[in-house]
């Protein structure tokens, strides 16, 4: 029997059969790997979609906030006799894209102010802020303010500033009065100086109705003074009364001085002011 020897195989040179893939897997056609690198691309694709449609987020219009514009903020209303009121109105509109609410208006002493009409505005509505000051009690330069409040975020108040002179007739300084606890029988309590706006005006007399108070004009070292005291029946307690002084003035024949005080029989007098 004869013995054949193992045949010799280089190991440089082995090779290994491919492996066959399993039935229903193989594409025909196509390799397995090109189907695997198309697959890849494509959800490759895909992941880039979504991961940029998440990134774009919301894309609704944004709406643009409330913004009030006033046409002007300050105004010089010149020169005014005393007595004639400072009148202005101030037009407004709501530049933004929702509507304009205005919360509030506030002035100072003598003077009022007011949305007219409705304080709701629209987008592209308008709206006017009318202003009206006294100037009976307050001649000279006069600067007076209105500050408007409203829902705008980048400005929750604006300012409203008019400005002028008010030539003086006539009037009192001060224009009210706040005696505290004074007693009864007080001759002279305060003195208020009268300003004549003109040489041919008089002061021609004064009075109150009030059972606290007497009043009376005398001259004084700069012009005529009105005399203030408590009378010599005055009830005890808390008063508020008015003094009227008559001039010859046409345009101001009647000054009016606010007083306020307490009646009290154990207060001290002191110095008039």
């Amino acid at each position: 029997m004869t013995t054949r020897a193992p045949l010799r195989r280089c190991p440089m040179t082995r090779r290994r059969a491919p492996r066959e893939c399993p039935r229903g897997l193989e594409i025909r056609g196509l390799g397995n790997g090109e189907e695997l690198t198309r697959a890849a691309r494509l959800a490759a694709l895909l992941l880039a979609a979504a991961l940029l449609a998440g990134c774009e987020g919301d894309t609704t219009p944004r709406v643009a906030p409330p913004h009030l514009r006033f046409a002007e903020t300050a105004v010089d209303f010149g020169r005014l006799p005393q007595g004639v009121p400072i009148e202005h109105a101030f037009p407004f509109s709501n530049d933004g894209g929702a509507p304009l609410t205005i919360t509030q208006v506030r002035v100072a002493c003598d003077c009022q102010a007011s949305v007219v009409g409705s304080g709701d505005v629209p987008p592209g509505g308008q709206g006017v802020v009318q202003a009206h000051c006294d100037t009976s009690t307050a001649p000279g330069p006069q600067r007076r303010t209105v500050t408007v409040y409203s829902n705008d975020p980048a400005q929750r108040s604006a300012l409203l500033v008019l400005t002028g002179t008010v030539a003086l007739e006539a009037a009192a300084d001060p224009p009210r009065l706040y005696l505290g606890p004074v007693p009864p029988a007080a001759e002279r309590l305060r003195e208020v100086a009268l300003h004549a706006g003109n040489d041919a005006l008089r002061f021609v007399g004064a009075s109150s109705a009030a059972p606290q108070l007497s009043v009376g004009i005398v001259d004084g070292a700069d012009g005529r003074e009105l005399h203030v005291g408590t009378a010599l029946d005055a009830p005890p307690g808390p008063f508020t009364a008015v003094i009227r002084v008559q001039t010859t003035s046409p345009l101001r024949p009647l000054i009016e001085v606010p007083v306020a005080g307490i009646i009290d029989p154990g207060a001290v007098v002191k110095k008039s002011e």
